[in-house]
């Protein structure tokens, strides 16, 4: 599932920053071509729920690289990510973020998006123990 959501999210980016801005699944900084996004998926904690159901919640971090220099107008790019990660292509379905934030470390714009996806538990059939015949007195 985390590699569908983050198909989803280098979709959503390429759709709404187009294809001059390179798309990476790493973080590999160094000999990376500028402007450029990093998609990091962060974490998956699951939620078990009574009557076999689940929700699982998947944090992806997205870190844009603008320029060679520091703070280089990543700002006025926020709003733009925060509606490319805002409702993402999942597969055949769409799913929105519930969390977003947006931050500035070492001249870095990092967006955080977190997806929830409830689910069901399938249970694999296995063979019980035999059946066993108890007969009294015998």
């Amino acid at each position: 599932m985390e590699e569908k959501i983050r198909d989803g999210i280098a979709q959503a980016l390429l759709e709404k920053f187009g294809e001059g801005y390179h798309i990476y699944s790493e973080s590999m900084e160094q000999g990376s071509e500028k402007p450029c996004f990093f998609i990091l998926h962060k974490s998956t904690k699951i939620e078990y729920r009574p009557m076999k159901r689940c929700i699982a919640e998947y944090e992806f971090e997205v870190r844009m690289i603008i320029g060679n220099s520091l703070n280089s107008g990543i700002y006025s790019y926020a709003e733009d990510i925060f509606e490319a990660l805002k409702c993402i292509r999942c597969g055949e379905d769409r799913i929105n973020a519930v969390r977003n934030e947006f931050k500035i470390e070492k001249g870095i714009g990092k967006a955080t998006a977190d997806y929830l996806i409830s689910g069901r538990i399938v249970e694999e059939e296995c063979q019980l123990m035999e059946k066993l015949d108890i007969r009294e007195g015998e």
